[in-house]
């Protein structure tokens, strides 16, 4: 039963953070404007930047807050479960705003790969942040976001 509410309560959040994240970004009026599906799949990746750049913060101790990395490391796993198929649909040609690479659908196969591993990864993150072991979250964060470079230094423009 806590477990539903919980869950509810962090979906709610991250509806109400992306609704606010994709209103921000469109409101800027000097960058070219995203296309629909663009604008998703950016949103998708920026919770996985926010929760990159907050677990980098708690692991060094620029910022202290008790519990607060397993659930942004929760943030992350989540977002990686979506991010695969964020990209399924190919945009190539598309007016507007993008980061995407056309490799991404000419290599899909590839890509499709880096985005599983990505997602398993993250989630072996989030499980080692709620065990609270910083012999294991490091290595798990390190592997995560290894994925993360491999991947924009091949698909991210």
């Amino acid at each position: 039963m806590q477990v539903n509410r919980a869950r509810s309560l962090f979906m709610g959040a991250v509806t109400c953070t992306a609704i606010a994240f994709s209103s921000a970004s469109i409101a800027h009026g000097d960058e070219e404007k995203r296309f629909p599906e663009s604008q998703y799949r950016h949103d998708v990746m920026e919770f996985v930047k926010y929760a990159y750049g907050n677990i980098a913060q708690l692991m060094k101790g620029t910022a202290e807050h008790d519990g607060h990395l397993a659930k942004h490391a929760q943030i992350m796993a989540s977002a990686a479960s979506m991010a695969k198929a964020a990209f399924e649909k190919d945009t190539r040609g598309m007016e507007g705003a993008t980061e995407a690479r056309d490799e991404i659908w000419e290599n899909w196969d590839d890509f499709a790969t880096r985005m599983d591993k990505f997602e398993a990864d993250a989630a072996a993150l989030a499980t080692a942040a709620e065990g609270g072991d910083m012999s294991e979250i490091g290595p798990a964060f390190k592997k995560t976001m290894g994925n993360c470079k491999s991947c924009h230094d091949e698909y991210r423009k």
